[in-house]
């Protein structure tokens, strides 16, 4: 059973990426220059900074210093009715505060960590309409902890995620409506696997919806895919982006016990239990980002990340929704480049 399911989640991915090496190769004397390919090209590496500072303040708090690094990438490759969008975000910041209020930094912990790489291959079919294939990678690079109190000491924390612990490919084939400034992509044939290579985050309770009995660490899922993208100067030097994520595992129903909601009323139908089961078993991945730019090479950001996942054991404020906020000083360079 484990083989079938890594070689059901190979085939996804080959089929997905073989596209995009047919068009990304279609060069040579075959191809007469004139109707050659044109590849538009972003890259946008940043620094983000916040600082407070507290001395003998009436109103209390501690003292910080963050400061991140994110870099975001953008290779497009247009060739006829043929499209393949590659998208690059990568990020890693930390933060250093004064717990005990001594004016010393003396915690020094991780504040964002991201992954996300994606490729998508588009052909359309009629006006705005494209049928795609794409790929999406998830993870983080470094270890990621809950802690429990003041400094990094092994009982002040909880070890929840790590590279691979977990990891996300989401392979998919469907179809897609691409406007100038957003898009939807929606797919019935996708595939999701998560992966846990790591013994000490299963050690620690974090198993990502993965059965790791007899060694297993990977987890495919068969499912929906919905995507929905946004990105556009919603006014003069304001930039607003906006992604929106959806998977529904089809084997999932088959083990939610719907008596969960409660005993049903005579007026609760089985479309109504349907909905309630969908509602709480798909993932959901939403980001917003706003950057007003003050120059070319300074911008105030402002961000949420909001996710929903049964899979993570940990329950917060808001159940198993998980909530990232930041807002601060953004300083970057963009290259942007047509060949």
């Amino acid at each position: 059973m484990k083989t079938k399911k890594i070689i059901i989640a190979l085939s996804m991915m080959a089929m997905a990426m073989a596209p995009i090496v047919a068009v990304a190769n279609d060069e040579g004397d075959t191809v007469p220059q004139r109707i050659r390919g044109t590849w538009v090209v972003s890259t946008t590496p940043s620094l983000v900074f916040t600082e407070k500072l507290y001395n003998n303040w009436s109103a209390a708090g501690n003292s910080l210093i963050s400061s991140a690094f994110n870099f975001d990438g953008s290779y497009k490759y247009t060739y006829g009715s043929h499209i393949v969008d590659n998208i690059v975000k990568l990020g890693l910041g930390f933060d250093m505060q004064d717990l005990d209020d001594n004016r010393s930094l003396e915690s020094f912990r991780k504040s964002s960590d991201v992954i996300d790489l994606s490729s998508t291959y588009s052909h359309k079919i009629y006006d705005k309409f494209n049928v795609n294939a794409a790929v999406n990678f998830k993870t983080q690079f470094i270890d990621g902890w809950n802690y429990a109190g003041a400094g990094n000491d092994d009982e002040n924390r909880t070890l929840v995620s790590r590279f691979m612990a977990p990891g996300y490919l989401i392979t998919s084939i469907g179809n897609e409506y691409k406007a100038d400034y957003w898009n939807v992509s929606v797919s019935f044939l996708s595939g999701k696997t998560t992966f846990v290579y790591s013994q000490d985050v299963i050690d620690a309770g974090q198993r990502y919806g993965v059965d790791t009995t007899d060694g297993n660490r990977a987890y495919f899922a068969l499912g929906t895919y919905i995507k929905f993208y946004f990105k556009k100067d919603i006014a003069k030097n304001l930039n607003l982006y906006a992604k929106m994520e959806l998977f529904y595992d089809y084997n999932k129903p088959k083990h939610v016990d719907w008596t969960q909601w409660g005993d049903p009323s005579p007026y609760d139908t089985y479309i109504k239990q349907l909905g309630k089961a969908l509602i709480h078993e798909t993932d959901v991945n939403f980001e917003l980002t706003a950057n007003y730019n003050l120059t070319n090479y300074c911008a105030v950001t402002a961000s949420l990340n909001m996710k929903y996942d049964t899979d993570y054991a940990g329950i917060g404020s808001y159940g198993h929704w998980q909530l990232y906020q930041t807002a601060g000083l953004r300083v970057f360079m963009n290259f942007p480049r047509k060949n």
